[in-house]
């Protein structure tokens, strides 16, 4: 029965530990990738609020959270596949929490969410966390930008 159980464990094993090779496979790292944190010296509040200007300047569209959550969720439009049969859309989910010190913590997570074929597979997208894109930046420029926060040089 040994000789059995083996075999298949070192298969689940491979399986389960990751590979560069594999369709949206996130560089042979498993889950989600580490949020991408900043401070800011402001109340959640007025964080917040310079959150979602930030995000406007983006054109991104706010579809979940609020100021009492400390969150907003928040989707790109969608912009069409070279082969004009899918679709693609940035997500970004963004976590605000006030600081014992004083200011506010703002933490995101990017997300490409991809349709290939929307004719014949409708509502059928894959999802894939983000890790290394110049978004995380242009967010937290935006953002410490509607905050009056001066450009570091």
């Amino acid at each position: 029965m040994n000789r059995f159980f083996a075999p298949v464990f070192a298969l689940a094993v491979l399986a389960w530990s990751g590979c560069d090779s594999l369709p949206g496979g996130s560089g042979g790292r498993l889950g989600t990738p580490p949020a991408q944190v900043r401070t800011f010296a402001a109340d959640p509040k007025a964080v917040y609020d310079a959150a979602r200007v930030a995000l406007a300047q983006m054109s991104f569209r706010q579809t979940g959270g609020g100021p009492a959550q400390g969150k907003i969720e928040a989707v790109s439009g969608l912009s069409t596949r070279d082969s004009l049969r899918g679709t693609r859309q940035i997500s970004i989910a963004v976590r605000i929490t006030a600081l014992d010190a004083g200011g506010s913590e703002v933490s995101a997570v990017l997300k490409e969410i991809i349709e290939e074929d929307s004719d014949r597979r409708t509502g059928f997208a894959t999802e894939t966390p983000l890790r290394d894109t110049p978004y995380y930046e242009v967010f937290f420029s935006g953002l410490g930008q509607a905050l009056g926060v001066p450009k570091k040089d």
